[in-house]
């Protein structure tokens, strides 16, 4: 068996594991081989990332691992990623000054990270909509060979929330490796429930915190 190895803050990794080990049989996740502190040992899937493949083949393949991702009865799942869940993640962050201002979309540069979460805590409640998300719906965490989806990986804010936040994160990615025309083909597959166009910004918005 191939193996490949992660490593980062322990508690993210064990969090990660957890969700991992919880997938299995459910989604096409890596197996988790062994825990150890700051590294994650976990199983190699066959495949090479969206970022690789043609913009039909990550359009298609895109839209696929959200439709099963989303798909997964979230009775009885222990990881919770709901917007409250979240924004205070997000507080947490801005409060100890872990995010990266350097890295926002060009639409926010010269924002602060205080501003942004401001706006953020400002927003009304979400519609009551939830499921399985993946978190980090980006093209870099879904993998291909052959035209098939092989894998999904990197599920550490993986949990039940709304899933314009997959769509959402899944759009900017596949804008910024196709450009506006892999963002249009994408938005053709886009669920009705996910696509009103402030509650994509606001899940973009939130992830700039992250």
């Amino acid at each position: 068996m191939q193996w490949i190895e992660k490593s980062g803050p322990a508690a993210e990794l064990v969090l990660e594991a957890g969700v991992m080990r919880w997938c299995a049989g459910r989604l096409p996740v890596p197996e988790v081989l062994a825990i150890e502190a700051g590294l994650l040992s976990m199983s190699a899937l066959p495949g090479v990332n969206l970022t690789e493949a043609s913009i039909d083949c990550a359009v298609a393949l895109t839209a696929e691992a959200l439709h099963l991702i989303h798909s997964v009865p979230a009775e009885g799942c222990p990881f919770q990623a709901d917007w409250a869940t979240r924004l205070h993640q997000a507080e947490h962050r801005v409060k100890n000054g872990l995010v990266e201002q350097s890295d926002f979309d060009e639409v926010n540069l010269g924002r602060s990270a205080v501003d942004i979460l401001a706006e953020l805590q400002a927003q009304p409640p979400l519609p009551p909509l939830s499921c399985f998300t993946h978190g980090d719906a980006c093209l870099p965490n879904f993998l291909t060979r052959g035209g098939l989806l092989t894998g999904i990986v990197d599920l550490g804010r993986a949990g039940v929330a709304h899933p314009a936040q997959d769509w959402a994160l899944a759009l900017r990615s596949m804008r910024d490796n196709f450009g506006s025309d892999g963002e249009r083909l994408l938005r053709k597959q886009l669920p009705q429930h996910c696509a009103d166009e402030a509650l994509l910004r606001r899940f973009r918005l939130l992830d700039e915190l992250f």
